[in-house]
């Protein structure tokens, strides 16, 4: 005859995969921190930033015939798209110091389209915010069809209180009528005219 011991009916009686239910929290947790990884490591924008403009959703990686400079480039995007800021001006920076060289000594005619942009953008979330309106207003200089260089530059005059170069910025997106030109307009409403220069809202 075989004797059960105390609890031993209890043992045997459980639901199968029972103390897996136990793991079950823990899992999801895990889950839903993967799910928000990406957002938790973006650095925020550094103090006196925090109305400005937040970073692009798309990025354009660059593909020219130049692939050592495109890597280095392309590995200043993935910083940036992390919000890695001092990492984007490292290699940002050095292409961009490279392609002055190589302009400089008559190897290349100009800038990949959007490198002073992207690296304007960094200093400027880096807190460096003269030498990023340097770089974005470069970048929408050399290619006057984009709005979307104007627009960030005006933003961030903007933000630095210059809302007459701000006006600048938004009047050329207007007539170029393309694409942020609703914004503009929108904006140009809520800005002081011309000989009332102020810190203005958005």
């Amino acid at each position: 005859m075989r004797i059960m011991h105390a609890g031993e009916e209890h043992k045997t009686n459980k639901p199968p995969f029972q103390f897996l239910s136990r793991y079950v929290p823990l899992a999801v947790i895990a889950v839903i921190l993967v799910m928000l990884l990406p957002q938790l490591l973006r650095k925020p924008h550094p103090a006196g930033h925090r109305t400005g403009p937040e970073p692009p959703v798309v990025l354009t990686l660059f593909k020219t015939e130049r692939a050592r400079m495109d890597s280095l480039s392309n590995e200043g995007l993935r910083h940036f798209d992390a919000g890695d800021w001092n990492g984007a001006i490292r290699f940002l920076g050095e292409a961009h110091f490279h392609y002055s060289v190589m302009i400089s000594e008559g190897y290349a005619d100009r800038y990949p389209q959007g490198l002073r942009f992207y690296l304007g953008l960094s200093h400027y979330y880096r807190g460096r915010t003269g030498k990023g309106i340097e770089l974005l207003e470069e970048e929408a200089e050399d290619n006057p069809l984009e709005p979307e260089y104007l627009w960030y530059a005006a933003l961030v005059r903007l933000d630095m209180g210059d809302s007459l170069a701000s006006r600048t910025h938004l009047e050329r997106i207007v007539r170029l009528d393309g694409y942020y030109a609703d914004e503009a307009r929108e904006m140009l409403g809520k800005l002081p005219g011309p000989g009332r220069e102020g810190s203005g809202t958005f």
